[in-house]
């Protein structure tokens, strides 16, 4: 019994002498943003196992040692953890900062992120309230005039297309330049169809260094789309809606009645022409004072609306966020639209200490009726003296419409003697024209992620797409293809295009002192599959679209079916030395299904160092930096620019005769090239970051070198092969430039701040070096030492006068007519070899970019605006180039332009009713610079005193206008891209009130 007493006296002391060595340490913990207690979150001691968990009023407890400096951990799902040095053994306040906060101060590279602060290539990012600043239907547009480097130009101004994008220039010549999209991991997904409300923010990786880990998937940029994730704490529902109405705005100017009736007349007369011949239905309107526009007629305004709503919130364990929303986009071209409806779902959750996993999934179905093809242009061909409707006509002999007739009360042919141009408000109806595209796109990521040891994880990660595209075309009986005399025609056509993506990743993280590595290791299997059927028919007894095909004359029927796979094995590791040095090496290593056997692997490396300046004891002793740091990055990437089984030779069907009888049989149809390989693109990229007045200014200067080769481009062979082309690796081409980010806060009062963002971006592209060892393919507009894209033909010198009648007569000439450069002065244009007077004009590449974005705020009240800048791109104008500026041409209506007349002998253009030479179309050669001021917003957040009372947590309205400013000297339809108004609509301003609600 002695014994155990003494037992239990010394197990006493033992204990109270390692009591009296710890002490009990509490404190709270909560959300930095909202100010709500955080429950769940782990508190442990750094380098110990030891630890606890916040309770419900986000407080804990926690028995840490006396002795020693003490460093506490706090983490949590959906938050940035967070380290705090012990001090004392006050109670902790701790706030924790969510991961979407943080992400302004985090670029995403692929396959991981980094701090910006520790980033050491050349990568661009937006924020979600960049992405919807202007309420794009489409978030591709956000990028436009927002990152320098990457040229985004809309294709058509018709509702729900596309944009094309080109990150530093072209760097094929006659593949594919678009980027690569990675979509929350999914690979090779489309940005158009993700809800802009659901985006958290977008990086676009540029130089080479930052697209290695992609390989030859990133050949062309890499654009990695963040979406928006849950938060820890309780569920919160945001509303965002808005509504607003497009208007036309900017277009060219059509030719009234009367003018049109003078230059086809009295003009015509003027310069020793024959005048036209009107009927009596034209010649009423024109004496009566009447004109008709029929673009006016065949638009209206329309509509732009959408809503999202989204629900978020979670705890320490899951977090969860679920979307769903609706974009409308009406054309101004009536009876088009687009709509597109979208759900987006997200889950992570820490299963246990060392389990994570989570799912992000996307589903959007969008049609988009944009019906006829030919309404605008028929609109802009029509002549203004003609009559919409049938009972106006004075005299319906005098034109085809009498033998015509209506239809539901339409003048077919306008009153006019000429069956070139049907009726637009007719060609438009959708009982005569449809044409109308459904997409379901359905995108998902799915991963796991293991943590095996202290700063090892292992991450697994499965992703896919299906995109099911369905469109339909229908041209009837009263269109200009049927030319109201034939039976309704039309197509039909599916496209499926499905992949997956399987990654695995292994990720190492230590820190050691001044050293600090991470190293990746990934492995990479990608799969796609397109494939297309389409069928078109003709002689459709009724008006059944593309619905009853069993009714029609099948004309062809068509399918195909394309496969690609890539095999992928890359790695890489960033080291930082005393948080000064930063080095990142990159290495990946390709294998693409679509090249020949023998050459389908290749390695692509790139290294990268960063120096951070500013924290070198010189240079804060200088006192003019508050951040200063260099970069230099090299890499090299590749790109398999070929379709498959391009590398394989074809048979095509063939008709052949024998005897008397016919038969198909099969021939060559290409020949093979078993040595294709990768186009490889080496690039040196030098980059500084520089902040002054404690980074009231800030900027970021890129200059870069790119030069692509190997090309695969199509080489000439003899003819004794039998072939006279086959793809091939040949040529080269090269991109240099510099970008420029300026960032600036003019004005940070308590209430009164005023930024500014401007960026410019310079490219010059140059091809340097062709097939065979040529200097020229002229047929392709290709020259070495000029860039892609440009154009060659003969240079505009004015109009021949009256004065220069005799030196006009030597080159068959008479003035009023067109003027070209005679660039051998031998008195002959011509385009023959030796004598070619034909030279570069220019590109449609744009000399350089600007964009520049003010923000103000005063009080609860908030201004912003942009404008865009692009310099220098040259068009061979579409609009001038066909019939609607032709003013030899009398059955159509032009666009107004000041010509010339034996009264008016200006020098800009050509006179109506002179003969013009064959090179006239030198004169359609324009310079595209334009300067839009791309929007202006004005918005108003409701004080939180005065929604105390309500469920409501944040309020905001505001009104916008899109597109209320353009200045240019281009005639097309928009500056930004060139329209011929064939399958396109007219450019618009919008007006839009919307309401952003957070509950």
């Amino acid at each position: 019994m002695r014994k155990f007493f003494l037992l239990t006296a010394l197990l006493c002391w033992v204990s109270s002498i390692a009591w009296s060595q710890t002490r009990q340490l509490s404190g709270q913990v909560t959300n930095a943003e909202t100010g709500e207690n955080l429950v769940g979150v782990s508190v442990t001691i750094k380098g110990s196992s030891k630890g606890t968990v916040t309770k419900n009023d986000g407080k804990f407890t926690l028995g840490t040692p006396t002795k020693g400096p003490i460093t506490l951990v706090f983490s949590s799902t959906g938050f940035t953890t967070q380290q705090i040095l012990l001090s004392s053994d006050a109670e902790i306040k701790v706030k924790l900062i969510s991961e979407s906060k943080m992400l302004d101060n985090v670029v995403v590279v692929g396959y991981g992120s980094v701090r910006k602060k520790d980033l050491t290539g050349a990568v661009g990012s937006i924020q979600s309230e960049d992405i919807v600043r202007s309420n794009p239907i489409n978030a591709t547009s956000a990028l436009q005039g927002q990152v320098p480097g990457v040229v985004v130009t809309k294709t058509s101004n018709r509702p729900g297309q596309d944009f094309q994008i080109d990150i530093r220039g072209e760097n094929t010549i006659t593949g594919i330049t678009e980027p690569l999209y990675v979509i929350d991991g999914v690979i090779g997904g489309r940005l158009r169809d993700i809800n802009p409300s659901d985006i958290q923010s977008i990086d676009i990786l540029k130089d080479a260094s930052s697209t290695a880990i992609y390989g030859s998937r990133g050949a062309n940029g890499v654009v990695i789309v963040t979406s928006k994730k849950g938060v820890i704490g309780k569920p919160k529902v945001t509303l965002d809606l808005f509504v607003g109405q497009k208007t036309p705005q900017h277009l060219p100017e059509l030719q009234t009645a009367q003018q049109f009736y003078k230059m086809v007349v009295t003009d015509r007369v003027l310069n020793l022409a024959t005048p036209e011949v009107f009927t009596a239905n034209e010649m009423a309107n024109i004496t009566a004072g009447r004109t008709l526009n029929w673009v006016e007629k065949l638009t209206k305004p329309s509509i732009n609306t959408g809503a999202t709503i989204g629900v978020s919130g979670g705890n320490a364990g899951t977090t969860y966020r679920f979307s769903a929303g609706y974009l409308q986009q009406d054309g101004s071209i009536r009876y088009t639209t687009f709509k597109k409806y979208s759900l987006n779902g997200s889950v992570d959750s820490k299963i246990n200490s060392f389990l994570k996993v989570g799912i992000t999934g996307y589903l959007n179905y969008a049609e988009n009726p944009t019906g006829s093809y030919e309404a605008l242009r028929s609109a802009y061909r029509a002549r203004p003296t003609g009559t919409i409707y049938y009972k106006d006509l004075v005299d319906p002999s005098s034109s085809p419409d009498l033998n015509q007739g209506p239809w539901n009360g339409y003048a077919v042919w306008s009153g006019i003697n000429n069956n070139q141009v049907v009726n637009p408000l007719v060609e438009s109806d959708p009982a005569n024209y449809q044409f109308e595209i459904q997409t379901v796109n359905q995108m998902a990521n799915t991963y796991a992620e293991f943590t095996i040891l202290p700063g090892l994880t292992l991450k697994s990660s499965f992703s896919a797409s299906l995109l099911d595209s369905r469109q339909g075309e229908y041209r009837g009986t009263y269109t200009k293809d049927r030319s109201a005399n034939k039976l309704a025609r039309g197509s039909y056509q599916t496209n499926d295009i499905y992949n997956y993506t399987l990654d695995n990743q292994l990720n190492y993280n230590v820190q050691k002192g001044k050293h600090k590595l991470n190293a990746l290791f990934v492995q990479s299997a990608y799969k796609n599959v397109a494939e297309t059927y389409a069928i078109n028919f003709d002689q459709l007894p009724y008006a059944s679209l593309w619905n009853n095909i069993g009714t029609a004359a099948v004309q062809s029927a068509s399918s195909s079916y394309k496969r690609t796979t890539i095999e992928s094995y890359m790695s890489r590791v960033n080291y930082t030395f005393n948080e000064k040095y930063l080095l990142t090496l990159t290495g990946r290593a390709d294998g693409a299904s679509q090249l020949a056997q023998a050459n389908r692997w290749a390695f692509f490396p790139s290294g990268a160092f960063a120096w951070k300046l500013n924290d070198e004891n010189f240079i804060q002793n200088l006192g003019w930096f508050s951040d200063l740091k260099l970069r230099v990055s090299y890499g090299e990437v590749g790109n398999a620019n070929v379709s498959p089984y391009a590398t394989q030779a074809s048979i095509l069907n063939s008709i052949y005769a024998y005897d008397q009888s016919i038969g198909n049989g099969f021939a060559p149809g290409n020949i093979g090239n078993k040595d294709l390989k990768w186009e490889r693109s080496q690039e040196l990229n030098l980059g500084l970051n520089m902040g002054f007045f404690n980074n009231r200014i800030s900027a970021v200067v890129e200059v870069y070198k790119r030069n692509t080769k190997d090309l695969i481009l199509q080489q000439t062979l003899p003819t004794s092969t039998g072939f006279s082309t086959v793809i091939a690796n040949v040529g080269e081409v090269s991109n240099k430039g510099v970008e420029i980010l300026l960032n600036t806060q003019n004005i940070i009062t308590k209430k009164f701040s005023w930024t500014t963002s401007i960026n410019f971006a310079k490219n010059i592209n140059r091809i340097e070096k062709l097939a065979n060892g040529v200097t020229a393919i002229i047929g392709s507009s290709l020259f070495v030492g000029q860039p892609v894209k440009s154009y060659y033909d003969y240079k505009f010198a004015g109009i021949w006068q009256i004065s220069d009648s005799v030196t006009a007569k030597g080159y068959g000439l008479a003035p009023g007519s067109v003027r070209v450069v005679d660039q051998n002065n031998d008195g002959i244009i011509s385009s023959s070899t030796g004598k070619d007077d034909r030279v570069v004009l220019g590109t449609q590449l744009p000399n350089y970019t600007m964009g520049m974005t003010n923000r103000f705020t005063y009080s609860n009240f908030d201004l912003s605006f942009m404008f865009y800048y692009r310099n220098g791109t040259l068009y061979k104008n579409a609009l001038m180039d066909g019939t609607m500026a032709d003013y030899t041409n009398t059955g159509y209506n032009h666009i107004v332009l000041d010509y010339w007349t034996r009264n008016n002998p200006i020098n800009t253009w050509y006179g109506p009713g002179v003969n013009q030479p064959g090179y006239k179309s030198a004169i359609h050669y324009e310079d595209a610079t334009f300067l839009r001021l791309t929007d202006i917003t004005l918005g108003f957040n409701v004080p939180k005193a005065k929604l105390a009372k309500s469920q409501i947590d944040r309020l905001r309205m505001y009104f916008q206008i899109t597109n209320p400013g353009l200045w240019t000297k281009f005639h097309g339809m928009d500056p930004e891209y060139n329209s011929n108004t064939y399958i396109d609509d007219v450019p618009t301003a919008t007006y839009t009130f919307g309401l952003n609600i957070g509950f």
